[in-house]
C-alpha cells in the first residue's frame, strides 16, 4: 500500500499538473481496488468529455484517478513501478 502513496505524492507534488501516469501490473492491481478509480470519456480528436455533455459517437471510457488524471498499465515498468506524465525530462 505504501506505494500507493508513493504515487499520489507523486502526482500531487508534480511539478507540471499530471495528465496520466504509467504504472506496472501489480500497483495497477492495487490503483484498481483502491476504490479511487472512475471512468472518464475521451471523444473523437482526444477530447476529454465533460460528464454533463451529452456522450459524442466514438467516445470512449478510460479509468482516471482524481482530478482525471488517466491511469495506464505499462508492460515495460517493473510491476511496482511508475511515471508521472508528462514527464518534465522530455522536451
Amino acid at each position: 500500500m505504501s506505494r500507493l502513496r508513493e504515487l499520489g505524492r507523486a502526482i500531487a507534488t508534480h511539478p507540471v499538473p499530471a495528465e496520466a501516469v504509467f504504472v506496472g501490473f501489480d500497483l495497477y492491481v492495487d490503483v484498481f481496488s483502491s476504490g479511487k478509480v472512475r471512468m472518464i470519456g475521451f471523444g473523437p480528436g482526444g477530447e476529454r468529455v465533460h460528464p454533463e455533455d451529452a456522450r459524442p459517437p466514438g467516445c470512449v471510457p478510460v479509468p482516471a484517478i482524481g482530478r482525471g488524471v488517466v491511469v495506464s498499465f505499462d508492460p515495460t515498468l517493473p510491476p511496482d513501478g511508475f511515471r508521472v506524465a508528462p514527464d518534465p525530462e522530455a522536451g
